[in-house]
């Protein structure tokens, strides 16, 4: 920081300058084999709190010190450095003030940027630890504690929503999802919200409604909340998904809405849905999702078959999977894919013929249905 102050104000004003460190130690100049070595002019300026000129006798009097002006450097009120401004001490006052100010307000920033980086550190290691708690381990003091240290109230907390930026404009990702968390925070805007950002483009909400005592109402204004959200960026050419997690009124519940909205987000990606995506109605994938791999696999190719090596393997899930969404409305679902009724009964008796599973009789199509979401969710 100091070695980027003195080549900043160095380029500006078109004079040498150095910056020390609290014990008259040189830590940045524009001419760095100077670095390390003592300024002991600085060391008066500190010492009293004052600028003072170098004169040329003065100079010399100390030994490897040009004449110039030096400043102290202050921050939060306490003197912690100094600069330096080589030249004739009567050209290049006039300088110091503008150079003490600059190297003021750049460390300011920095100590700023620092210290929202060690709280967004200390927020993301708070949601890893909601995410990783466990009841019977007996630690949730300590994360209500924790939480408490950083302003926030967990038991207020009803539900985890996770946003997953996904398209952007033309600029670039880190800018678009600055962006985005701007708007969370405009969207998601009352104060007890815990809102964090996170890696690959992702943020975590942990969302206080004000009517905390009723499911219903607590899903509902995630929802809503969600939507503005989503309709605000993509006015700015962004684009998300919204993953809401179960409703919460414990540290518990709350670690398992968090699970639930991560976990939901990822099989709707490997579904390939979109928007906003809530964690209660992807249960039977998440259970299907928790078999271990080699039930899956075995399930599938039993129960699919054949189908895989056919043409038409896409077709006739997009026709399966639509039947079962529109609970056997043969109406609906000819209409949804845009195609005569006799066509989906056709269909439909392929499917049967070539699986031996009857859409039309419900244990059947539950299996079918299982076997072609498991694939889906298996293949990333």
């Amino acid at each position: 920081m100091a070695q980027n102050i003195a080549k900043s104000t160095s380029e500006v004003i078109g004079c040498g300058v150095l910056v020390t460190d609290e014990n008259g130690i040189i830590v940045g100049c524009n001419e760095e084999k100077r670095i390390g070595e003592s300024h002991p002019p600085s060391i008066k300026v500190m010492q009293e709190n004052r600028p003072m000129a170098t004169s040329s006798i003065d100079a010399e009097n100390y030994g490897n010190v040009f004449p110039g002006y030096t400043l102290p450097i202050q921050l939060f009120d306490r003197v912690l450095g100094s600069v330096s401004i080589a030249g004739l001490p009567e050209d290049v006052a006039r300088y110091g003030l503008l150079v003490q100010k600059q190297a003021e307000i750049m460390l300011r920033e920095h100590a700023f940027l620092e210290s929202n980086l060690l709280r967004e550190r200390a927020l993301r290691d708070l949601i890893e630890n909601i995410a990783s708690y466990d009841h019977r381990t007996g630690n949730a003091e300590l994360v209500m504690i924790q939480a408490r240290e950083l302003g926030f109230n967990l038991s207020r907390c009803r539900i985890a929503i996770v946003v997953e930026m996904n398209t952007w404009s033309k600029e670039g990702a880190e800018s678009a999802f600055q962006r985005m968390l701007r708007e969370i925070k405009t969207s998601f805007s009352n104060p007890r919200n815990v809102i964090c950002p996170q890696e690959n483009y992702r943020a975590t909400i942990l969302l206080s409604p004000s009517s905390d005592g009723d499911t219903l109402k607590i899903y509902k204004a995630a929802e809503t909340l969600s939507q503005d959200f989503l309709d605000s960026i993509k006015d700015k050419g962004v684009l998300a998904d919204v993953a809401v997690g179960f409703s919460a009124f414990d540290l518990g519940e709350l670690s398992s809405s968090l699970i639930s909205a991560r976990k939901s987000l990822r099989l709707a990606k490997q579904l390939g849905i979109g928007g906003i995506i809530k964690s209660d109605k992807f249960t039977g994938e998440a259970l299907l999702d928790s078999l271990p791999a080699a039930v899956k696999d075995n399930y599938v190719a039993r129960t699919l078959g054949g189908l895989y090596s056919r043409n038409d393997y896409e077709e006739i899930k997009d026709t399966f999977l639509a039947w079962c969404e529109s609970p056997f409305a043969s109406g609906n679902v000819a209409e949804k894919l845009s195609m005569h009724r006799n066509s989906l009964q056709y269909r439909l008796k392929k499917i049967r013929t070539i699986t031996g599973k009857d859409p039309w009789n419900f244990k059947d199509a539950f299996e079918l249905w299982a076997a072609f979401i498991i694939s889906d969710i298996s293949k990333t």
